[in-house]
């Protein structure tokens, strides 16, 4: 049994069963529909989120798992030492939040901020417990963790901006003209922060520049590769084939985004998060 336990938030976009392969204690998000609150995903799977997003043209909110929750997933965990990694501090107080858990927990917490969401966060907690069940101390575990973060990209396009707009990413101006102009926007999360990186005109040309974006900083290396998507399934798969295709994939995932990032995004988001060993 590993000395160390690994938690993370559902941000991390972790497929429940290599969640639980590995041992990784999940902390749901919430998810606000109206009146409604949802565990995030729990109480609400991304089908069934995107099918009332839909419908209902609802706005939905979000917010962060309290020191409570935290502390609950830390005495589930059974383990005296944790590594708890959390979505990105500058887009969430989830960091704050396992960090107040963190000193009421009565054994060892480090709360390692990824600097990231999806699954290039979810990379950083799959190492950690790689690294936990290989017997390794919680300072080793936590370096493993920092490393793989420092490495691990995440690129995507969005298929409207509204959903943005909503959230307060982007201001109600700017996806107008984005909308007037027909821009399909590829933009790479970087340190904690979204950067364009590229304005193409067409849907298919945003998804090309993803595939580029990624083999380019494969180049030979073994890549560790997951992509993303937001009711975007067959996108999604044709993606995975191109890049599986043409570069040393040694770990694919396809996963659709939890809904406390499709409620930023809305559906039509398509992704990569990947890093090269």
């Amino acid at each position: 049994m590993p000395l160390v336990a690994v938690v993370a938030d559902s941000a991390a976009n972790l497929p429940g069963e290599l969640a639980r392969e590995l041992g990784i204690e999940i902390v749901p998000m919430y998810l606000k529909f109206g009146e409604q609150v949802y565990r995030d995903g729990t109480d609400l799977t991304p089908s069934d989120f995107y099918e009332r997003l839909a419908r209902d043209h609802e706005p939905a909110s979000t917010s962060v798992p309290s020191p409570g929750d935290y502390l609950d997933a830390f005495e589930r965990s059974g383990q005296p030492e944790i590594l708890c990694v959390t979505v990105a501090s500058s887009m969430s107080s989830s960091f704050q939040q396992a960090s107040f858990a963190a000193e009421r927990f009565a054994g060892n917490v480090q709360v390692l901020d990824s600097r990231t969401a999806s699954m290039a966060e979810g990379f950083v907690a799959m190492e950690a417990a790689r690294k936990a069940v290989a017997g390794a101390s919680l300072a080793e575990v936590a370096d493993r963790a920092r490393e793989v973060a420092a490495k691990t990209r995440l690129v995507a396009t969005v298929g409207t901006f509204e959903f943005l707009r909503r959230s307060g990413r982007v201001t109600k101006l700017q996806a107008y003209a984005a909308t007037m102009l027909d821009i399909k926007p590829v933009f790479e999360f970087r340190d904690g922060d979204a950067v364009p990186v590229a304005r193409t005109r067409t849907r298919r040309r945003a998804l090309a520049q993803i595939e580029v974006d990624t083999l380019r900083e494969a180049g030979n290396g073994s890549l560790h590769l997951a992509v993303i998507h937001a009711a975007a399934k067959a996108e999604a798969r044709d993606l995975l084939d191109r890049i599986v295709a043409s570069a040393n994939v040694v770990e694919r995932v396809v996963t659709e985004v939890t809904p406390v990032i499709g409620a930023h995004t809305g559906p039509g988001l398509v992704g990569t998060a990947f890093y090269r060993e």
